[in-house]
């Protein structure tokens, strides 16, 4: 199983190039796989490829409330086509980021465009904790953190409370 990719690595702050179906990485099922079955042991809801040190643009993720997605799959060169206006705060954590919790702002509703393993075209509208999971894990493929997402006095309490607990980072 692969290793998970703990912030301050680097790879977690890179922006990922599209993954190439006809030169694949690593072969798309092969991956989707290895993203399903790692989230899954690290009690994660979604888990992006620089997560477990792959340098793509591809994430796994579980829905609750698309019927027609009822098992995780992987997104493979993911696309917003549409986000609502009104936000909705929530907390969030990150595999990357041990028991560390964020109260993150994000937006309610979105239309989303991605690559299934397959390679078919997939468009999806994802609401809630849904939304939030699909933007969380599409952050990671732009370099983007959880943690850029709120402001250091935010941060700074977040990290406080995690060391009051005895959780601090190993």
């Amino acid at each position: 199983m692969p290793k998970l990719v703990k912030y301050p690595n680097l790879i977690l702050e890179k922006v990922l190039p599209e993954f190439d179906f006809e030169n694949p990485v690593i072969p798309p099922r092969e991956l989707e796989q290895m993203l399903v079955q790692t989230m899954y042991d690290e009690n994660g809801r979604g888990l992006a490829a620089p997560q477990i040190g792959i340098e793509t643009r591809v994430f796994s993720i579980k829905t609750q409330h698309i019927p027609e997605l009822t098992e995780p799959f992987a997104a493979f060169n993911p696309i917003i086509h549409n986000v609502s206006t009104e936000l909705e705060a929530g907390i969030e954590g990150c595999l990357s980021f041990p028991e560390l919790y964020l109260d993150v702002k994000r937006p309610l509703r979105i239309v989303a465009e991605f690559l299934d393993r397959d390679n078919i075209s997939r468009i999806i509208e994802l609401k809630g904790i849904d939304a939030r999971c699909f933007l969380h894990e599409l952050d990671h493929l732009n370099g983007i953190c959880f943690i850029n997402r709120v402001s250091k006095l935010k941060l700074d309490m977040a990290e406080r409370k995690r060391k009051k607990n005895g959780r601090a980072q190993q």
